[in-house]
């Protein structure tokens, strides 16, 4: 028995507001990411292949003096207030502008699950209800779409 169309991630997909290439600098990365107000934006060569997703995470942690980059399960820094560390804005600033010109794949993070236009909607909800925003629809290897909260959200709800 075929799938009903409609609960496939096909039906719910959106094309990405803008692809990443490997070779964007990071700092060009940031503006899009700010400019069009997405949480993650996907990386893909040229020829559509699907590298990985860069998230904000990645962004926020280069800002980050490295020690608290460095937690791990036994050195939990996240527990911790930030308040000790005394850095400014500056900083923070002079550290991105560090890694500016980084490309951006040096910087994506190719665990994030993909899944493929065929895959059930209950799939991708349970990949968006464990804190996944965006996630990229991969189908032979090409990226071709994401499917984002907002894209499920609209469809519970019928939003158009």
């Amino acid at each position: 028995m075929k799938p009903d169309p409609d609960n496939l991630c096909r039906s719910v997909m959106s094309q990405p507001p803008i692809v990443l290439k490997p070779t964007d600098p990071l700092l060009s990365a940031l503006q899009a990411m700010v400019h069009h107000r997405v949480p993650a934006l996907p990386v893909a060569e040229s020829d559509g292949r699907y590298v990985g997703m860069l998230p904000r995470s990645r962004l926020i942690a280069l800002a980050m003096p490295r020690v608290l980059r460095l937690e791990d399960a036994q050195h939990p820094l996240s527990r911790l207030q930030g308040g000790f560390i005394q850095d400014t804005l500056a900083n923070l600033q002079e550290r991105i502008d560090a890694v500016a010109d980084d490309p951006v794949s040096r910087h994506i993070d190719p665990e994030v699950p993909v899944i493929g236009p065929d895959s059930t909607l209950m799939n991708a909800m349970l990949y968006l209800h464990r804190q996944r925003n965006i996630l990229p629809v991969v189908e032979h290897r090409q990226l071709i779409g994401i499917v984002s909260v907002w894209d499920v959200l609209a469809r519970l709800g019928r939003i158009k």
